[in-house]
């Protein structure tokens, strides 16, 4: 059963607290890179790179909208998954009643050999 929320887009709250983290982050960096410098030690010849899943972000903007909502789409595949499912089973079940209708008119027709 799903909550109420009081946010209401989860992704973007969690993409503002990334972002702030980050902020947090460059801040400790730029203090620590100024103690390395007045301390006398060179600073590490590494570029500050952004974060990976900043840079998968950066890639991803370009989304293509879809005026359908997800859960009618998926409802739909799964509806005619079921569908073909089921006719197919219907089919197998033709098939099978076919075969034990001959196996039965067969062994009926059979004379007795025995007798």
């Amino acid at each position: 059963m799903p909550w109420n929320r009081n946010d209401p887009d989860p992704l973007e709250a969690r993409r503002r607290q990334l972002a702030e983290q980050e902020r947090i982050l460059a801040e400790q960096r730029r203090l620590l890179t100024e103690q390395l410098r007045q301390s006398g030690e060179p600073p590490s010849a590494k570029p500050a790179e952004p974060p990976v899943w900043r840079m998968e972000e950066d890639a991803q903007h370009e989304r293509v909208v879809d005026s359908t909502p997800v859960r009618k789409r998926n409802l739909a595949r799964q509806r005619q998954r079921d569908m073909v499912l089921v006719f197919g089973l219907i089919i197998l079940l033709l098939i099978v009643l076919g075969i034990v209708l001959w196996v039965v008119h067969v062994h009926n027709t059979v004379p007795i050999n025995g007798a």
